[in-house]
């Protein structure tokens, strides 16, 4: 009576066990971090504003193109991601990354104090300079020369900044670049303050030509929500790997960025 008491409290035991086991559904890890779900929709938005060429514009096709864009990229592919690009006004990026709205920011941002105080930047992956775009047949030689004259520069950038230490010179905010350089193409401001490398390019294809002496010199790095430290360490090992290789001298060469 007792084995088969016991006989049968085994056979119940096993059979809840197995039961039990049959039952048991494969747990699944739920994306926690902003990376986790970057890899897990294979999907990273970047905001980039598309004035500011030879880093960001939109071609005869209606495609964001640049060096920036170009980089982007790539840092998305060595991630195990596609870069989605999200248009939006310059001074409305930090903000969107702030808020979650996008992954990054990638449009020419100079890294500064300021800016430091709310988001969190990548290593830097070029240095740049803010410089005087005039007209060519000006006679502006240094800022000095600018002083009681009108100069031009993109909201929400530290060229605006720059602009603002001209002594005398009455500053006029615009929208992006592209309407800056318009104003001074019409005459209805005497000069623009830009990154050097988008002065360069102004000057290649109009009648302009930048002051050689730059009011400040930057680096150029990417826009990362504060405290995202896995995603911006995945940034900067991704962008660590492209500038040792030959993949990021192609981009330079390709968009003429020295």
């Amino acid at each position: 009576m007792k084995k088969t008491f016991l006989t049968l409290l085994c056979t119940t035991l096993i059979s809840a066990m197995v039961i039990a086991g049959c039952g048991k559904k494969k747990e699944t890890k739920v994306p926690s971090t902003t990376l986790d779900k970057i890899k897990a929709a294979k999907e990273i938005t970047i905001g980039t504003s598309p004035d500011y060429p030879p880093f960001e514009s939109i071609d005869d096709k209606g495609n964001i193109i640049g060096f920036d864009i170009d980089l982007a990229k790539a840092i998305a592919k060595e991630i195990g991601a596609e870069a989605k690009f999200v248009s939006m006004g310059f001074d409305t990026i930090i903000t969107a990354v702030k808020n979650g709205q996008v992954n990054l920011g990638m449009s020419s941002f100079s890294v500064n104090k300021e800016r430091k105080m709310s988001i969190d930047f990548s290593k830097p992956y070029i240095s740049t300079a803010q410089v005087i775009l005039v007209k060519k047949g000006s006679t502006y030689k240094t800022k000095k020369d600018l002083t009681g004259k009108v100069v031009a520069a993109q909201i929400g950038t530290t060229g605006a900044e720059a602009a603002k230490t001209i002594k005398g010179a009455t500053v006029k905010i615009t929208d992006d670049n592209n309407i800056a350089a318009m104003m001074l193409e019409n005459g209805s401001v005497d000069a623009v303050v830009l990154d050097i490398a988008i002065a360069k390019e102004l000057s290649s294809r109009k009648d302009f030509r930048y002051i050689d002496s730059p009011l400040n010199h930057e680096e150029t790095a990417i826009v990362i929500k504060k405290g995202d430290d896995s995603l911006k360490e995945a940034v900067n090992m991704a962008l660590d790997k492209i500038i040792a290789s030959n993949k990021y001298k192609e981009i330079k060469n390709k968009w003429k960025i020295k």
